[in-house]
């Protein structure tokens, strides 16, 4: 071979000719999709006792499945000097296969080289432990403030007098950040005290690693439950994947109530797109940034003395000018301002997915409806619009569905529990105001919902677990093509809480409701096919149905 190229070089080069994947190729070798990315990223190298680059090229070698395919990975090939005349798809295997474990030994051997190189530099600097424990000693003696310079053994971090770690390496500075939000989880020390961070760059900090991204989100989560305030600010561009990453790691942190959001656009090469920041006030603030454009955050500066911390919220709040509030609140589900434009979006052509815990409202028959809503305390004003504003919905729904595609991704238990303690999950803190229901309107509803499934070719009902979905259980949402999207949050613990209400929001937002509208249908693809095939979910359906009817008769 006459040109060395490391393993991820070969790799990234493959699976961008074919238009394959990372996450396929991770569940086709059964590997965490972390993993591939940092064979990318040059990270991590295979080891060569193990089977993955054989598995790697019999998934590609199976790919290749047309002309257009081929002459792709053989041009690829060509170009690193492979001889690749006519030949099979066990010849293309056997040498992609080849190419893959010379690009292995040659990132072993770069890695070991490197080791070697940085294990020199360590030895070579003297009493390297102490200088850090005296600097820290005499920082505490000469500002009697308490320090967090206590690091991780694998932060790798140079101090100088200003108090300033620099960081290098992405996962040191995930690290970093999340030594920074632990401190976070004591009280903050007055309301104006936020915590601030960017999502600027183009692929952002959080992503890749999933055990390194679950400890990001729980510390911010339990700086929300400590009563901090957090501002996020994000970047927003074209790349839909990246915005569906970060709807995935803030919907769990939206029934808080305490969490803002603020949104701008920037082109890629904008100096915003280079850092990325979160400050802790009163403890650090980390400036991160890519040394690539396009690549992930891998340098930091840690500043922890009070003036490069507030110099650098200023930084921050500079850029919050130049962005827009993402979610437009209301404080509760009931409020008329949101019924009115989850009816106004309804009535915009389009698809419409829901995500919820419980059955979609529109599944309800009107005169079901109207029976529901007589049984709360309310005014016969207030009956007579909460009932025109369903009709309104019920006929978008009917005039649409004959065009456009309508599903429904909804909570098995939720069912369950309608059946067992006849109450719904999803409405029991609005329409019914905690009230138990008859078996005769839980059968009329079902009913309907089975007349829905039979009659509208475009609309499909897929019944889950919550336990596949647990960090997305505490909130529901629809998105509505061309319109917006509507989130509810259900934390049953913030809503006996005065000082914390139930909490929903609204997105209008382009690229988010295109976003949404992708993440939604990435939700379906994973579902399994016998969860979402509509004669099953007819049938679960009438099966809830004769066991209501069989508890009647054995009464």
């Amino acid at each position: 071979m006459e040109t060395y190229s490391t393993f991820g070089e070969c790799l990234a080069a493959i699976l961008n000719a074919l238009d394959l994947k990372c996450s396929k190729l991770a569940k086709e070798i059964n590997v965490d999709p972390s993993l591939i990315y940092k064979w990318l990223r040059g990270e991590r190298v295979p080891s060569y006792d193990t089977t993955y680059i054989e598995q790697i090229s019999n998934y590609i070698a199976n790919k290749i499945s047309n002309s257009f395919q081929r002459k792709a990975i053989t041009d690829l090939l060509s170009g690193y000097g492979i001889n690749v005349s006519e030949m099979s798809n066990t010849g293309l295997k056997n040498k992609i296969m080849m190419w893959l474990q010379e690009a292995q030994g040659y990132s072993i051997k770069l890695h070991k080289k490197m080791i070697s190189e940085k294990k020199y530099k360590i030895d070579s600097v003297p009493n390297i432990t102490n200088l850090i424990k005296n600097i820290d000693t005499g920082t505490k003696q000469n500002h009697g403030k308490a320090n967090i310079m206590n690091h991780d053994p694998g932060i790798n971090g140079n101090l100088f007098n200003d108090n300033v770690q620099v960081i290098t390496g992405h996962e040191e500075v995930i690290y970093s950040m999340l030594k920074l939000l632990k401190q976070a989880h004591r009280k903050p020390d007055s309301y104006d005290d936020k915590i601030l961070i960017t999502f600027n760059s183009e692929t952002g900090i959080l992503f890749d690693d999933m055990d390194l991204k679950n400890k990001c989100i729980h510390a911010l989560y339990c700086a929300l439950s400590h009563g901090w305030n957090i501002i996020f600010l994000i970047r927003l561009s074209n790349n839909n994947q990246r915005t569906i990453r970060i709807i995935e790691d803030l919907q769990v942190l939206l029934p808080h109530g305490n969490l803002m959001v603020y949104y701008y656009h920037k082109a890629c090469d904008d100096i915003f797109a280079l850092n990325d920041l979160c400050i802790v006030p009163h403890t650090g603030a980390l400036l991160g940034f890519c040394s690539k454009i396009g690549q992930q955050v891998d340098r930091a500066f840690l500043h922890h003395e009070k003036t490069s911390v507030d110099t650098l919220t200023s930084y921050f709040f500079q850029q919050l000018t130049f962005a827009k509030p993402l979610l437009k609140a209301y404080p509760s589900y009931k409020t008329p301002e949101f019924q009115q434009a989850l009816v106004e979006a309804d009535e915009i052509p389009g698809d419409k997915y829901v995500f919820k815990n419980g059955l979609s409202t529109v599944t309800i028959p009107l005169n079901l409806y109207e029976k529901y809503l007589n049984l709360g305390n309310r005014t016969e004003q207030e009956i007579s619009y909460r009932k025109f504003m369903h009709k309104k919905r019920l006929e978008s729904f009917e005039s649409q569905v004959k065009y456009y595609e309508f599903r429904d991704i909804c909570f098995i238990e939720s069912l369950e529990m309608l059946v067992k303690n006849k109450k719904y999950t999803f409405d029991e803190y609005y329409m019914l105001e905690n009230r138990t229901i008859s078996n005769e309107d839980i059968v009329c509803h079902l009913e309907n919902l089975i007349n829905m499934l039979e009659k509208y070719d475009n609309y499909e009902v897929a019944f889950v677990s919550k336990q596949d979905f647990i960090s997305l259980s505490n909130i529901c949402w629809l998105v509505k093509r061309n319109s917006g999207v509507f989130i509810e949050t259900l934390n049953n613990d913030k809503l006996a809480d005065n000082n914390n209400p139930e909490m929903n929001f609204i997105i209008t937002e382009k690229s988010i409701v295109n976003a949404f509208h992708d993440y939604f249908l990435k939700l379906w693809c994973h579902i399994p096919d016998k969860n979402k095939d509509k004669r099953n979910s007819i049938n679960y359906l009438q099966l809830l149905i004769n066991k209501i009817n069989t508890e009647d008769k054995t009464r």
